[in-house]
């Protein structure tokens, strides 16, 4: 009896270790199984994020592209505006060197023709002209020049403006002549 007793006792052990071999076995499958199941769930969050990743750099080379191609255009747009800029002054000098030389014009027949010599007098003339027109520049007066080129002419015929050497010379030829 001692010996079925102790037998008996050793076949509630083994059952026993069975037993928690068993739950064991069954704990450690459900761990692996937990951790399987993560690691896909983490694999497909990785993936998600390659491809959000890929997404956001593609869209980052797009929108450097874009703005390259922006910047350019800016470039290009203020260089036409410069360009634009320069032509209208341009213009404005071209303008106002061929109002200098018909300004000249006038100054030189009232002095006595194209063939007068630029003496002092004629540089004292203009000087004073191109003053009185640059005082006079903001209201674009056309009546200023014409006011001028009046009483130059009268100043001409009064013989008040008889300061040129060649003027001189052409009114001694006329007196010899007399």
């Amino acid at each position: 009896m001692f010996w079925g007793i102790l037998m008996l006792g050793f076949l509630a052990l083994l059952v026993i270790v069975k037993m928690l071999t068993v739950l064991e076995s069954r704990s450690q499958e459900i761990k692996y199984r937990n951790n399987t199941r993560r690691i896909q769930e983490l694999a497909e969050d990785l993936e998600t994020s390659r491809a959000k990743y890929l997404i956001a750099v593609k869209a980052e080379g797009v929108s450097k592209h874009k703005l390259g191609s922006l910047k350019t255009r800016w470039a290009n747009l203020k260089q036409n505006l410069e360009q634009i800029e320069i032509t209208g002054a341009q213009r404005e000098e071209r303008r106002e060197k061929e109002l200098e030389l018909t300004l000249e014009k006038v100054v030189m027949e009232a002095l006595g023709g194209p063939t007068a010599r630029r003496d002092s007098h004629f540089k004292r003339v203009m000087k004073v002209i191109s003053q009185v027109i640059d005082l006079d520049k903001q209201n674009n007066s056309e009546e200023l020049i014409a006011t001028v080129q009046e009483k130059l002419s009268a100043m001409a015929q009064d013989g008040t403006l008889d300061a040129s050497p060649l003027t001189q010379a052409r009114e001694a030829e006329k007196s010899s002549e007399s």
